[in-house]
């Protein structure tokens, strides 16, 4: 049993580690895209962590929604009540917001967020991904 609860203790530890990393932003994408390619236990990890994002807007969805990224890894959504304003594809921004798994009723219940028809046929690809509900969107100087 004793040797049980150091292997449960590695585990912890390196999951923690590993945590650390990709919240310091050691990669080339986003933080959200490290842990989904580092798997379930990073994704857990994640979850409800306050994040802070430098990026290339990919695609401006409508006013709710628009994606983060590099054309190499998978996008990043990012979600909140018009938080898209003003923003163009190619825009450099500074995303802060809650890492959440997505999930559209959820996300229009909790956040009170209402998306239009464009939105509605586009977020349903990352139904369960993670997604960034935004608290800040800053458009950084090129």
């Amino acid at each position: 049993m004793v040797m049980g609860m150091k292997s449960k203790a590695s585990v912890l530890m390196a999951g923690a580690a590993m945590v650390a990393g990709l919240l310091a932003g050691c990669g080339e994408g986003t933080v959200v895209e490290e842990a989904q390619e580092a798997g379930p236990t990073a994704e857990a990890a994640i979850l409800g962590a306050t994040v802070t994002v430098q990026s290339e807007v990919q695609e401006v969805v409508g006013p709710n929604a628009f994606t983060v990224g590099d054309d190499l890894e998978e996008d990043t959504l990012v979600l909140g009540k018009g938080i898209s304003e003003g923003l163009e594809e190619g825009n450099k921004v500074q995303v802060t917001g809650t890492v959440r798994s997505f999930i559209k009723a959820d996300v229009e219940k909790d956040y009170g967020i209402d998306f239009n028809d464009d939105e509605d046929t586009f977020v349903v690809e990352y139904e369960q991904d993670l997604a960034v509900v935004a608290d800040q969107v800053q458009e950084l100087p090129d």
